[in-house]
């Protein structure tokens, strides 16, 4: 039995989550650690009602693990539950606070309502430039850095500090030969144009994650926000990027939107709607003149 009155639900999945997960840690806030993968439920998390009423813990905070029936049933087990997150998915809006405006990324959410200023982050042993900037990252990429004051220098250092988390919580071993399949799908790389805007359509047929590899050669290499349609075959994953088209993707496909709601993702699972490239070329198409 937990001595304290609430619990935090995180799935440590990227570099965010992980230090939400270390600094709850740090300040001596309980975790229940979800070990699923992006695109993390509740609703799969079976026995999580049980694991929080043997805690006797009266507050769940839930970090980016949407599950809407679970939070249900944890609110009628008495059980205050508090949302933090900053992402669309089909069907439940957690991008927009009650005033609509777009929300922080998690991680701030979490350093405000925790109160851990640049001192008290200190006073733990974290870096609050660091912390803050994964925060920022998370919310708006290399860009949002950039308008918070960050330079290059400080922008590569918050790269690296989020590398380090992941090291935490996945084997590094693999991660030259999936920046080199990235590097790979980077050069073959299709342009295509809808009005004004030229996406760079990138393509893989491996199962290593993409999307993050793509958008990183793209900050240091292109340096400025860039269009993208990245598909991702093997994990079944297709993502539009830094465009003006995502809320309009989400209103027709669902799925789920990131970076301030100019990024757009869906996942194929087996059994649903199949959505593929083409689908999603033919729909930016008919956005033309609107």
């Amino acid at each position: 039995m937990s001595s304290g009155k609430e619990v935090l639900i995180v799935p440590p999945n990227d570099p965010e989550a992980v230090l939400i997960y270390r600094l709850a840690k740090a300040i001596g806030t309980p975790v229940i650690v979800s070990h699923q993968p992006h695109g993390a439920s509740l609703d799969r998390e079976s026995d999580i009602v049980a694991l929080v009423k043997a805690g006797a813990w009266k507050k769940a905070i839930v970090v980016e693990i949407p599950g809407p029936k679970t939070e249900a049933a944890l609110r009628r087990a008495g059980v205050e539950v508090v949302i933090i997150d900053h992402h669309h998915y089909t069907g439940l809006d957690r991008a927009h606070g009650a005033n609509g405006r777009i929300l922080p990324s998690s991680l701030e959410q979490f350093l405000r309502m925790k109160r851990l200023t640049d001192r008290r982050l200190r006073s733990l042993g974290f870096d609050p430039k660091l912390v803050r900037g994964v925060g920022v990252m998370d919310r708006g990429f290399v860009w949002a850095l950039r308008e918070e004051g960050y330079s290059q220098k400080d922008i590569l250092r918050v790269l690296a500090y989020q590398k380090d988390l992941m090291s935490g919580v996945r084997s590094s071993k693999d991660e030259a030969r999936k920046d080199a399949i990235a590097q790979k799908a980077w050069k073959s790389r299709k342009a295509w144009k809808v009005e004004e805007t030229v996406f760079q359509v990138v393509q893989s047929q491996a199962a290593a994650e993409l999307r993050p590899r793509i958008s990183l050669i793209v900050a240091l290499e292109i340096k400025k926000p860039t269009p993208l349609i990245i598909v991702e075959k093997k994990r079944g994953l297709i993502y539009v990027q830094e465009s003006p088209f995502a809320m309009a993707l989400f209103k027709q496909f669902g799925g789920f939107t990131f970076g301030l709601d100019r990024c757009w993702g869906w996942k194929n699972e087996p059994g649903k709607k199949q959505i593929g490239l083409r689908d999603v070329q033919q729909f930016l198409e008919s956005q033309s003149g609107r």
